[in-house]
């Protein structure tokens, strides 16, 4: 426990030994087939979308702690140049809007991803036209903004209109050549309600499934107890845990109701549960009292949640757990 560790006369090695096994624990990544098939899928995206006289623009969306994130960051992986590459290249190009952004304060962030000596310099429109010569430059086939929800105001779900047309003017000046992947949480979808140019139609839109329960179908009720019996393994080889198991139904369906089944909901919770029993209860294994301990660490400032799946005495529906529709209730 962690007293023992402030407390030991050997702090430093029983510290770094505590901190490897919070770092192990917070590295692990699952590679689900939901994860696998958007991956997928996005690339084809990218390999059908330039060439041809249209613009190509696709959106990602999921719900808060959906998995977004794990998709992106695996989907990149695969484009990271070796560490020794001396290329210019880039084909994948990667920019998170900012906060209250503007057109030009996202096309800083771009041009800045695109490596430009002078980011700074201009208006938005300016920098729209730097950009364009700068995928021309750098070879990109796929630039990726991500963090859209940024642009609609939270509360009053108000759209940032001059910075929807600039990204559209940015799409139509770059057709052929780099197509465009817009990612958020499902509150951006209130951008492609208000700019229906902006995704069009005919591309693509892709969205995360959460896994469904046993009721609802047991082949992807089974799919999601491998997922969990994996991520007990990843625990026990990679962070030294006991077999927690996971997959059992009665803790399964408590973790599916807590997390509604979303691969990235689902391993935050478990890595949270996993760094509090670490912390608090010595890291042996994953118990109900871990679980319910990182449900309120995760959603201790939210109403959304009705109760604790893992205080209860028996599982909960989903339904019990989150009466509102997640993304309305979190987004």
């Amino acid at each position: 426990m962690l007293d023992n560790v402030l407390k030991g006369a050997d702090f430093d090695h029983l510290a770094d030994l505590h901190a490897q096994r919070i770092q192990a624990v917070k590295a692990i990544r699952i590679n689900t087939d939901r994860t696998s098939d958007l991956v997928s899928k996005i690339r084809l995206f990218m390999r059908s979308a330039t060439g041809g006289a249209e613009s190509s623009c696709a959106s990602l969306t999921a719900p808060t702690r959906g998995g977004k994130t794990t998709i992106i960051n695996t989907f990149r992986a695969a484009f990271e140049p070796e560490p020794s590459s001396t290329s210019d290249q880039m084909p994948i190009v990667y920019v998170e809007v900012p906060s209250s952004a503007t057109p030009k304060t996202l096309g800083r962030a771009t041009l800045e991803r695109l490596k430009d000596i002078n980011p700074d310099r201009g208006d938005g429109d300016y920098k729209r036209l730097q950009i364009t010569k700068g995928l021309r430059k750098r070879g990109t086939r796929l630039l990726i903004f991500d963090e859209m929800q940024r642009l609609v105001e939270r509360d009053r779900g108000k759209v940032s209109y001059k910075v929807a047309d600039w990204i559209q003017g940015l799409i139509n000046d770059s057709q052929g050549e780099c197509s465009f992947l817009l990612v958020g949480t499902t509150r951006s979808r209130r951008i492609y309600e208000a700019n229906g140019h902006l995704v069009g139609r005919n591309d693509f839109h892709f969205e995360i499934q959460p896994y469904k329960r046993e009721s609802e179908d047991p082949e992807d009720w089974k799919r999601y107890r491998a997922y969990l019996a994996h991520f007990d393994q990843q625990l026990r080889d990679h962070a030294g845990f006991a077999v927690s198991d996971l997959h059992k139904s009665d803790l399964a369906r408590r973790i599916h109701a807590a997390s509604l089944g979303y691969p990235g909901a689902t391993a935050k919770l478990i890595q949270t549960a996993a760094v509090d029993s670490l912390l608090n209860r010595g890291g042996e294994r994953l118990d109900l009292e871990a679980f319910a301990t990182g449900f309120d660490r995760l959603w201790r400032y939210s109403e959304a949640a009705k109760m604790n799946p893992f205080s209860a005495s028996r599982s909960p529906l989903p339904e019990q757990v989150w009466p509102e529709p997640w993304a309305d209730s979190l987004d």
